[in-house]
């Protein structure tokens, strides 16, 4: 990761959890999810779907699925979903790959051979990704709609 120590000391420790969601937030107005809950995109000839799956008076839900087409890659795809609190103006990776309810600290070693700040990783991975997509001008990409899907409330 690009991150050192240094840099995360001279931050206040929810930094990344404000920059994914005023990042996150830009997507959802640039691709009007709120009215539109699903919409596809090419990020460097990679597809991403971007899928609003709940809303509620002071939080939204998104899923985040980037496939990546390299036949040598040991990852074939990013998957996210995230919980944005609009109140307090924070995002959190709710599950990363599949793995949900991450805790904030784990023993180590432990069972399921997670790292001791794995929370914090998944959410810095979700910062990494949202700042190669402004990098990558994904609004100037094109999109597509993806047919409505029911939203659960």
């Amino acid at each position: 990761m690009t991150h050192s120590i240094n840099q995360s000391r001279q931050r206040s420790p929810m930094w990344y959890f404000e920059h994914n969601y005023v990042s996150l937030m830009n997507m959802v107005c640039e691709f009007d999810l709120l009215n539109h809950p699903s919409v596809a995109f090419n990020l460097s000839g990679a597809p991403v779907e971007l899928h609003l799956v709940e809303r509620t008076r002071y939080t939204l839900l998104l899923t985040i699925q980037h496939k990546l087409q390299k036949l040598d890659s040991m990852l074939d795809e990013l998957r996210f979903e995230v919980r944005l609190y609009l109140d307090a103006r924070v995002a959190e990776v709710t599950s990363y790959q599949g793995a949900r309810r991450l805790q904030a600290k784990y023993p180590y070693p432990n069972k399921g051979m997670h790292h001791p700040d794995e929370k914090r990783q998944t959410n810095l991975v979700l910062y990494d990704w949202l700042s190669t997509c402004s990098r990558l001008n994904f609004s100037q990409s094109g999109y597509d709609r993806i047919p409505r899907q029911t939203l659960q409330t």
